[in-house]
């Protein structure tokens, strides 16, 4: 069984109280069956306290209640969890003791990653010197592909480090390689669907790089039409979308310089980032076919995270987390903006990346 993690992985950390948000808002946390038996006999008050905050979704789901504000009802005022602090980590249930961790399988292959809808591991992400894969082999024998297409899985696999490896390294601004990385994405869904995975097509020659504000500006605006977890989500959208369309060619020009000499790191915190989203979603299209979607998405992120930046300079890691929490861990979400950007003659022109 062949595992996989980035290098900075085992570098996480949660930060408690000190974390500048949270994770026991706003989600609606299932505790397992082990857990849930492990809280019926919680030592008193702690029990008490336990059963009076767990509750019946409209899915017939036992969960965590949230209060007023959105916030898990056994969240304490400093910023901790009265189950972890009280009674130990072992006690959390299976979903709050992973998170941010996420496994993905595919048969023969686990994967593991830290959101970055986690501030700390977003910051983990945005700074290191580059994204780095770490892979072990425990030499185990292979479980069965349980409806994965392996000639397809080796397909994307090979084209994924190929992504990884230019994204990284390969020549050009980042914009460059993002454009290459569509026109891959493109070539191989078209044989995907013609049911010859071709491997080994060449990388095709990137347009003239731009990053349109007109791009930007419509991304902007389709993001805030999706389902918001936050009010103040779409709201900062929409309002980064009228000051981008509302500045002159020399004004935008002069934004973007501006941002990207305070921030030199620029070019090599958006590269991770492509990486992280590529690593994360590219081997999902085994289930449906639907790649040039999900690159399309990793160049959309990046367009907008970029725009987002450049009018709240030191503020990545925030923006990355709060990105990841409304698209990321929204599958409707992610499903919907997918779509779109999977529809060529739904995109403005020109869309370029």
């Amino acid at each position: 069984m062949v595992e996989r993690r980035p290098d900075y992985y085992t570098k996480f950390h949660c930060l408690g109280g000190a974390c500048p948000d949270t994770c026991c808002r706003d989600w609606s946390v299932v505790p397992d069956e082990d857990a849930l038996s492990d809280y019926a006999a919680a030592p008193s008050p702690l029990g008490e306290r336990i059963a009076r905050n767990l509750v019946t979704d409209e899915d017939g789901d036992v969960c965590f209640r949230l209060d007023e504000r959105g916030m898990c009802a056994l969240l304490t005022p400093d910023g901790l969890c009265v189950l972890q602090r009280d009674w130990g980590e072992e006690h959390l249930c299976a979903h709050c003791a992973a998170y941010p961790r996420f496994l993905e399988e595919y048969g023969c292959l686990t994967e593991s990653s830290l959101a970055i809808s986690c501030p700390e591991a977003a910051r983990l992400l945005l700074e290191t010197p580059r994204f780095a894969l770490v892979e072990t082999n425990d030499g185990k024998a292979d479980p069965p592909f349980q409806g994965v297409d392996p000639d397809l899985l080796a397909g994307l696999e090979q084209s994924r480090a190929q992504v990884l490896a230019l994204l990284d390294s390969g020549e050009g601004t980042i914009w460059d390689r993002l454009n290459t990385m569509l026109g891959r994405a493109k070539t191989l869904e078209a044989s995907i669907f013609a049911g010859d995975f071709l491997r080994d097509c060449p990388f095709p020659p990137p347009p003239v790089p731009d990053l349109f504000r007109t791009s930007a500006v419509w991304l902007l605006e389709l993001l805030s039409e999706l389902d918001p977890l936050r009010p103040s989500w779409p709201e900062l959208l929409k309002e980064r979308a009228g000051q981008l369309a509302a500045l002159s060619p020399p004004g935008y020009a002069a934004l973007r310089a501006k941002y990207e000499q305070t921030n030199p790191s620029w070019e090599r915190q958006l590269t991770n980032l492509a990486c992280y989203f590529v690593f994360r979603h590219w081997h999902k299209a085994v289930n449906d076919d639907v790649l040039y979607g999900r690159a399309a998405f990793v160049c959309a992120a990046c367009a907008v995270l970029y725009h987002l930046a450049l009018f709240q300079p030191g503020e990545e890691a925030a923006l990355w987390s709060r990105f990841s929490r409304e698209v990321e861990h929204d599958e409707d979400n992610l499903s919907e903006l997918i779509w779109a950007l999977d529809q060529p003659d739904a995109l403005p022109p020109p869309l370029s990346f």
